[in-house]
This record gives structure tokens, C-alpha cells and sequence, in this order.
């Protein structure tokens, strides 16, 4: 009895400290770029990084440092920022990773984006303008099924943590009336040897008794 409720308070600890680690890890976002990760020289990009719905701030980093940092863009539960590149050149070629907060946590980085710059041989959809925004490049395909996958991931890993805080307070349930019937058996053969020391008593001082009235 004892070693198996040491087992199941040992097992409900393990799931309670997975349950607080999960609940500390966000999903990573998902980061791309328009028109695609090749920018002819001279010409903008956009970055794209989408995270949770409740994202607060984006931050993007290139090569491993802070390169800018954007308030998100809601469009219905997606949750994007932008980030804009005015004119390609070498220098901005490389790397790009992005995170997000959300309340007081920040997610772990994305997978890396690397961007290349070539030489320009025309136009492009996206030659720089003086009136770009977010609005002009909203595009709800730029959504990509791997970003839909994540959400659907995350909604998973929601679903796995509630699974995951029954199963723990079924364990403490058992846990519980395991402490309650050990309890309770504890009593009732302490009750009997009591009982069984009483009649002893009793039938030894009948014989005393009895002695000496012969």
C-alpha cells in the first residue's frame, strides 16, 4: 500500500512539473518573406512573422543581433507583424530569425530565414513606393499550411495540458482515499487489539476473582 502511493505521488509530482513547463513554452512563430527569400538588389522585402493571437511584440533579429521590433497587425485570430526592408543590399542579406511575447513570456526563435540579394533584371511586384503598408501586402495566402499547422499543433498542445491536469487530479484523488483506507484500517486493527487486549483483561480478572472465592 505504501510503496504504491509513493509511486502515484511521485507520478503525479512528474505530471504537475510537466504541466508547468508546457505552460511556460510557446509555440515558435513562423517567419517568411515577399516576394521570396531571393530580392533583386535595391528592391524592398517584407518580412513576415506571425506568432500566437495573444502576441504582444514581435522582435526580429538578423545574424543573432536585434535588427527591429514591431507591434503585431490582428487580422480576424491571426496575429502578424511586418517588417520592411527598404532596399535590399549585401549588408541585409543573411540571416533572420524572429520571436514574440506574449504576457511576460517570450517564445523561442523561429526557424531561420535566409535571405539572399541578386542582381536586379526588372521589375518586380514589389518595387519600393512611397505608400507601402501592411494593408497593401494582406494577403490571408500568405497564411501558409505549415502556419496552420502550427495552430492546429498549438490548439493540440492545449488540449494534451487539460488532459494532462485531470489525469493529475485523478491521481491526488487516489492518492487521497489510498491515505484515507490505510487510515482507516490503521484504526480498525488498532480498535480490535484493543478490543481483544480488553477481553483478555476481563476474562484474566474473572479467573483472579474466581480463585479467590474458592
Amino acid at each position: 500500500m505504501t510503496s504504491t502511493l509513493t509511486a502515484l505521488l511521485y507520478l503525479g509530482l512528474f505530471l504537475s512539473q510537466t504541466v508547468s513547463t508546457e505552460k511556460q513554452n510557446l509555440s515558435k512563430p513562423i517567419i517568411w518573406a515577399k516576394p521570396d527569400f531571393m530580392i533583386p538588389k535595391g528592391k524592398q522585402a517584407l518580412i513576415f512573422c506571425q506568432g500566437t493571437p495573444e502576441a504582444v511584440k514581435y522582435q526580429l533579429y538578423f545574424e543573432g543581433h536585434l535588427f527591429l521590433q514591431q507591434s503585431p497587425k490582428q487580422h480576424g485570430r491571426r496575429n502578424i507583424a511586418m517588417f520592411h526592408i527598404p532596399a535590399m543590399t549585401p549588408l541585409t542579406a543573411g540571416q533572420y530569425k524572429c520571436i514574440y511575447r506574449s504576457k511576460k513570456l517570450w517564445s523561442n526563435p523561429s526557424d531561420p530565414l535566409d535571405l539572399v540579394v541578386t542582381e536586379d533584371f526588372g521589375d518586380t511586384s514589389l518595387a519600393p513606393t512611397e505608400h507601402t503598408s501592411f494593408s497593401d501586402y494582406w494577403d490571408l495566402d500568405l497564411v501558409t499550411t505549415e502556419a496552420e499547422f502550427q495552430q492546429d499543433l498549438a490548439s493540440w498542445d492545449h488540449t494534451a495540458q487539460n488532459l494532462l491536469r485531470i489525469i493529475l487530479a485523478f491521481l491526488v484523488l487516489v492518492a487521497l482515499m489510498c491515505l484515507l483506507a490505510e487510515d482507516w484500517l490503521w484504526r480498525k486493527r488498532a480498535q480490535e487489539k484493543a478490543n481483544g487486549a480488553s477481553s483478555q483483561e476481563c476474562r484474566r480478572r474473572f479467573r483472579t476473582q474466581r480463585c479467590l472465592n474458592e
